[in-house]
């Protein structure tokens, strides 16, 4: 059996987050909260681009969709430029469900980090902003 330090730093610390990242603590799981996230930073989205942006199939993404929609917090809404389209929206409800289980979550990040001082926090996460976006091309 591997021994945990073998494991690296950021996968460790990632698991430790995500196993603790609870539908019943976040209102949602992980993967509606990435689908609104994209939807807040996108506005209103063919589901092809939802396809790209979340590296999944399109009947992955309908069943996501058709969930977040059932809860409201999602709506598919007649494209302006292609009246047979349809993009996919945030609600205000979906909004304000994606900020409580992003606050959820960065309290569950602070308390992953508790051995860090506050400015400490603040660089690492500054650092793997960083390091994501050059990560992004």
């Amino acid at each position: 059996m591997t021994s945990q330090r073998h494991i690296p730093h950021l996968t460790r610390l990632a698991r430790r987050v995500y196993t603790s990242a609870r539908v019943d603590l976040l209102g949602m799981t992980l993967k509606q909260l990435a689908t609104l996230a994209t939807l807040r930073e996108h506005g209103d989205v063919p589901q092809q681009l939802l396809c790209d942006v979340l590296h999944t199939t399109q009947n992955t993404v309908v069943v996501w969709l058709n969930e977040l929609e059932g809860s409201g917090l999602v709506a598919r809404v007649r494209d302006l430029e292609d009246r047979r389209k349809h993009n996919v929206a945030i609600t205000p409800s979906g909004l304000t469900a994606l900020e409580r289980a992003e606050a959820e979550l960065r309290r569950l990040e602070d308390e992953a980090l508790g051995a860090l001082s506050t400015d400490e926090r603040a660089e690492l996460r500054r650092l793997l902003a960083k390091a994501l976006d050059d990560g992004a091309g």
